[in-house]
């Protein structure tokens, strides 16, 4: 659990907003607090940047596009103001001294960043707006240089109360799914996912039952689509940190299957990684169940009748069921299970061949 840890870094702020090239610590204070001041861009020239809305039922993801050349490692920052000028509050995950303040790294003319509705503190709908504030800091000062700005308008729904769980939907189902590949839910694997959820990002005790209750919904978007709403709403989490999560799942309660394994592929092409970096990756994420010869450990002749593969294949299973190893020491119980994914994995490969 300390090493799924790490993944997040134990708070849901960072996974959002993430570390901008370059500017650390104190650089990061003061681009906040200048952001915040009753009149941040007085004498501050406007900058030729286009923007991308994409809404969802959470929030809405915003991509930005600077038409000027801007250096990597400038810093936008954003903030939302209502009609008096006043910069909008959010729950402390999204805020800096209490203000919503999204940071994001400029790379290649481009940055993006997700804007939680849910997470603003607002008393109604309608149009506000978006700053967004371009900074750089030299290697070796703490005081940014201002290099633009540009305001756009920003729609807010009526407002709704904020929710670490809701929030997690997306990275939620992937890990359902995965652990649910073989059609059956691992008692091992929920409570494993659970802890990982509550420890991660401290879910608060008065929305525990909503945790539970989301790990037994059934997804409401297809893989593409989580895939998509976790690179949106946690931008600062890296492709191959998600996919190591959701190897962890898999490996819950011994080898992962080869069902699961598909999930994961299918998610790490979502998630932009080249298909045919696919074996590196198994290997990486330890994926690989090693089976020399699927005939021999069901204890069948090639060529055998696919009714006969299909019986031997029950027979053998039936032994390691759960109930029947549950007297016995605790390591003939994981053994169990570890050669009950061999079996079902023997078994696919059996069948895919003679199809």
């Amino acid at each position: 659990m300390g090493w799924w840890g790490k993944i997040i870094g134990g708070s849901v702020g960072w996974a959002v907003a993430g570390l901008p090239g370059g500017v650390i610590g104190a650089g990061i204070g003061a681009i906040a607090d200048g952001a915040v001041d009753d009149d941040p861009n007085k004498g501050i020239p406007v900058l030729d940047i286009q923007h991308r809305l994409l809404n969802d039922d959470f929030g809405c993801h915003v991509q930005l596009f600077f038409k000027r050349d801007v250096p990597n490692g400038a810093v936008a920052v954003n903030v939302i103001h209502d009609s008096r000028g006043r910069a909008l509050k959010a729950v402390s995950a999204f805020a800096h001294k209490g203000h919503f303040v999204v940071h994001r790294g400029i790379e290649r003319g481009r940055a993006e960043f997700y804007v939680p509705y849910s997470a603003l503190k607002y008393r109604r709908p309608g149009i506000y707006t978006l700053t967004v504030t371009v900074l750089m800091i030299a290697p070796g000062s703490e005081t940014p240089t201002t290099l633009g700005h540009q305001t756009f308008d920003f729609e807010l729904p009526a407002a709704t109360a904020w929710s670490k769980v809701s929030f997690l939907q997306p990275l939620m189902g992937l890990c359902m799914t995965v652990l649910q590949a073989d059609g059956s839910t691992s008692t091992r694997g929920t409570k494993i996912i659970r802890k990982f959820f509550s420890e991660s990002f401290d879910i608060p005790f008065s929305q525990q039952f909503q945790l539970r209750d989301l790990m037994k919904t059934e997804p409401s978007a297809d893989l593409h689509t989580l895939a998509q709403g976790v690179q949106r709403r946690m931008p600062a989490l890296k492709s191959m940190d998600i996919l190591a999560l959701l190897a962890q799942v898999a490996r819950c309660d011994g080898p992962p299957s080869s069902k699961a394994r598909g999930l994961i592929k299918d998610i790490s092409i979502y998630l932009g990684i080249p298909e045919n970096r696919w074996l590196e990756l198994e290997q990486k994420l330890e994926l690989r169940v090693k089976i020399t010869d699927p005939w021999e450990l069901l204890g069948v002749e090639r060529g055998t009748p696919l009714v006969d593969i299909k019986k031997a294949y029950r027979t053998k299973v039936s032994g390691l069921h759960p109930d029947k190893v549950a007297h016995m020491d605790p390591e003939i119980q994981e053994l169990a299970k570890t050669r009950t994914v061999e079996l079902r994995e023997a078994y696919d490969t059996v069948m895919d061949g003679s199809a």
